[in-house]
């Protein structure tokens, strides 16, 4: 009779080398299965007219619907836009210099670019885009592209960047001596940002230095709310002296800077966009602030020069110079406190800056309303005018701008 233990262990070696062998045939099948389909891995990195290109980014999952409760783009989900027939998206093409946009349908469609009509697209056949024509035409670094037709979901569409094939491109193989540092790249929006900042401190710095009377006075919270019926000083009554001009010339500044820091991200407040200078050079940026500040200077002259008018309309002469100086020093303090916010959002939380004038709307509005009634107080105080001409008198100098400029902005 056989030895138990030793029929135990011939089972187990039988069994295992039943395994060993289970364990060579499928490995040997799955390499067989690789190696019958040598090109598929290729083919997933090639696209365009005869795979003439290496694909750099597929636009497959980018792609966008403007959704009507919303008012607003949201991402396309097949589930909810299947019936959908325009589609979009944000062409970086700053990261995709030298490279092309490639583009295939077998439905017909049309290109608009930046809400643009530019062509008919062809039907069955590949649309060869370069990045630097369209860079050197619309002189942006993104571009909003749609495609409308009657294409109703995006599988119907290809849009890739793609990298054309060199002939005489050899394979290189990496080692760690082709490794190198690439330095970060500085947009010249952060060089104006940087330049800008520097030069609105040295302003503050040069008018406490300056004028530190004055300066104490427009930028005290305690003096702004203090009503004087006798107000003779200097800074109140020489409102275009050299010295008090500064001060309006700085609160331009630094209202134009907030400005550019709203409209960056292609904010069009006010209808800017009809008079300033389209680009992304510091050159450009630099020259459309000195627009905006110059017109918010100018908008300051004329507002002291209505004032005048209108307070000799009203028997106010008295008041002009204690009107102007509350405007001007309710704003030097809000707009320097906006201009920390922005400045500290700008480097830490650039989502609010990005959105700055959704998170302004409310704060600048209440501002000027608190403005209004400020104004209201010391005025009634300083004179006998009856309430209702002096509410008529605010409204024409101080609420019917307001609204003006909201209607306008929004």
């Amino acid at each position: 009779m056989q030895n138990p233990v030793r029929f135990t262990k011939s089972c187990r070696i039988l069994c295992l080398d039943k395994q060993y062998s289970f364990f060579q045939s499928l490995v040997f099948l799955i390499i067989a299965s690789l190696l019958s389909f040598p090109n598929n891995s290729y083919a997933k990195g090639t696209v365009g007219p005869s795979n003439s290109f290496y694909l750099v980014h597929d636009y497959h999952d980018d792609w966008q619907v403007f959704d009507e409760p919303y008012k607003a783009y949201v991402p396309y989900v097949r589930e909810l836009h299947k019936d959908y027939n325009s589609f979009s998206l944000f062409c970086d093409i700053e990261n995709y210099k030298t490279y092309k946009i490639l583009y295939y349908s077998s439905k017909e469609n049309y290109l608009f670019i930046n809400a643009s009509l530019q062509q008919k697209l062809p039907v069955n056949q590949w649309l060869v885009l370069d990045v630097d024509s369209l860079q050197k035409v619309y002189k942006k670094t993104k571009l909003f592209i749609t495609i409308y037709g009657t294409n109703t979901n995006v599988d119907e569409l290809m849009l890739y960047v793609g990298n054309p094939k060199s002939t005489s491109q050899a394979v290189i193989e990496l080692s760690e001596s082709l490794l190198t540092i690439i330095p970060r790249e500085i947009s010249s929006f952060q060089n104006f940002f940087v330049i800008g900042i520097f030069l609105l401190v040295c302003a503050y710095a040069f008018l406490y230095n300056y004028q530190p009377k004055s300066f104490e006075r427009f930028f005290n919270p305690k003096d702004l709310l203090t009503i004087s019926l006798r107000d003779d000083t200097f800074v109140v009554n020489k409102p275009f002296d050299l010295g008090n001009l500064l001060f309006v010339i700085n609160l331009s500044f630094t209202i134009g800077f907030i400005f550019m820091l709203i409209i960056i991200e292609k904010n069009d407040l006010f209808s800017t966009s009809t008079i300033l200078q389209e680009g992304e050079t510091l050159g450009v940026l630099f020259s459309n602030f000195l627009v905006i500040t110059s017109i918010i200077f100018g908008a300051y002259i004329f507002k002291y020069v209505s004032l005048m008018i209108l307070s000799n309309l009203y028997r106010l002469d008295k008041i002009i110079n204690i009107h102007f100086f509350k405007i001007i020093q309710a704003s030097s303090i809000f707009f320097l406190i906006v201009l920390i916010v922005l400045t500290y959002s700008t480097i830490s939380i650039p989502e609010i800056t990005k959105n700055a004038e959704k998170y302004l709307f409310l704060p600048v509005s209440i501002f000027f309303i608190g403005r209004l009634a400020l104004l209201y107080f010391t005025i009634n105080k300083m004179t006998s005018l009856k309430n209702l001409y002096l509410f008529s008198y605010l409204c024409i100098v101080e609420l019917i701008p307001l609204i003006v400029g909201i209607r306008f902005a929004l």
